[in-house]
């Protein structure tokens, strides 16, 4: 009885309303992805570098800057690339990574398995990866390299002209595809000394469990963190049974989509903290106790306690680019950047260095769901390249800046990970 009190602690009744209209789905469990050891100490330093890559982009952001990351893509990217790296520059990819005693073929095993996985978890909604290599005409790249990444990450190989500007309308057209035109443009211009260019794109969308009803959703200000206070379009549930943790300086929910494969978790600092300061102790920790759900309810019961949740929490939309060559760099992948220490020899006999990691997401919530994707670009330049550059109960009330992730449910691998400081670009 008490592992299915606090197991079904969720704002769930397996009632899945079907919003676009159509044949309903048929309702499926949610499964846990099975990982063995070494997996799953993948999936946690996944996540430990989930949390320093928004950590250094916030600190190296404008302040009062809306972020959203997806470390998930960077991961696969990257994870890619270093199927071509050597030496140091192997070493400063996975150790920035989290990958640091991983071979390389436990970390394509891993990422074959987990996106595999993800994709067919839940009928409901959708979670879809796609990765792609493109190569300058004339390039030399090893088959080894184009092998390993079509076979662990079903790469798509092409050979362009980096020179032409028709080549970048079809890589900006190949990620509008792959993110249901999510990411209409990634690219404004291609550098030219660009060789190769590996690309993720990932796409997500869930319903919630149990849907928002617009009928509730009104008018309520936000307390944006430039002092600014916005009036702006708030949904509410009243009395929901979902899961909820409080520690510290912060109190956490859990939203689950469909069958409860995937679920947002939103964190929300005191209104005596900071976002900086809980941003700050983000770590596997502090995460352990932000999503340990069935524990705080279970600790609550034990004391005479079980909490209902009045949530309150806007509606919204953000578009968010980044270069995150100077992070990443921060973070300890420095050698892959430098023109004359980079090793990718597994790749090509000749040259190459990192020139530009760009990363491009989107992400709107609303009554029924949350639609999420995300582009992370790869420009390797070489010595040599095109000559001309063309164009190219508890009341939750989320009315102050937030934390928010979309994570796989039995791994608890975070894939979108976002800093809410002010809502902009409302769904109308």
């Amino acid at each position: 009885m008490m592992a299915s009190l606090f197991a079904c602690n969720s704002d769930s009744d397996g009632v899945f309303p079907d919003p676009e209209g159509g044949e309903e789905p048929a309702y499926i469990p949610r499964e846990d992805i099975a990982l063995n050891t070494t997996e799953k100490q993948l999936a946690k330093k996944s996540n430990t570098f989930a949390f320093n890559l928004l950590k250094t982009v916030y600190a190296n952001e404008k302040e009062h800057a809306n972020i959203l990351l997806s470390p998930l893509s960077a991961t696969l990217a990257f994870s890619m690339l270093n199927n071509g790296a050597a030496g140091t520059t192997q070493n400063e990819i996975q150790q920035t990574l989290g990958y640091v005693d991983a071979s390389r073929g436990d970390i394509n095993t891993f990422a074959q398995k987990m996106v595999n996985a993800m994709q067919s978890l839940d009928p409901r909604g959708k979670f879809e990866s796609a990765n792609s290599i493109w190569i300058q005409n004339g390039f030399p790249v090893f088959n080894d390299f184009k092998q390993i990444n079509q076979k662990f990450y079903e790469a798509e190989i092409q050979n362009v002209d980096f020179s032409k500007s028709a080549t970048l309308t079809t890589i900006n057209k190949w990620c509008s595809d792959k993110t249901h035109g999510k990411i209409p443009e990634i690219l404004e211009e291609i550098n030219s000394l660009t060789c190769l260019m590996l690309i993720n794109a990932l796409y997500f969308k869930g319903y919630w469990t149990t849907p928002f009803s617009k009928d509730l959703t009104t008018d309520k200000l936000f307390h944006a963190s430039n002092g600014v206070e916005q009036k702006v379009p708030t949904m509410m549930k009243k009395e929901i049974k979902a899961g909820y943790t409080k520690f510290e300086n912060c109190s956490a929910l859990e939203l689950p989509f469909g069958n409860g494969a995937f679920s947002l978790v939103v964190v929300l600092p005191d209104e005596e903290t900071t976002l900086s300061t809980v941003i700050e102790q983000m770590d596997e920790a502090w995460w352990n106790k932000v999503v340990d759900f069935n524990g705080f309810a279970y600790e609550a019961f034990l004391q005479g306690r079980t909490y209902l949740v009045n949530l309150e929490i806007p509606r919204f939309k953000i578009d968010y680019v980044r270069t995150l060559n100077t992070d990443l760099m921060s973070m300890g992948m420095k050698t892959p950047f430098d023109s004359k220490a980079a090793d990718f020899s597994l790749i090509s006999n000749l040259p190459l260095w990192v020139g530009l990691v760009k990363q491009k997401t989107f992400a709107q919530m609303d009554e029924e769901g949350m639609e999420a994707a995300a582009v992370t670009v790869i420009g390797m330049m070489g010595a040599s390249g095109p000559s001309k550059l063309e164009v190219v109960q508890v009341d939750f009330k989320v009315n102050r800046p937030f934390l928010y992730f979309i994570k796989e449910q039995s791994t608890g691998l975070v894939f979108f990970a976002g800093v809410m400081n002010e809502i902009k670009n409302d769904i109308k």
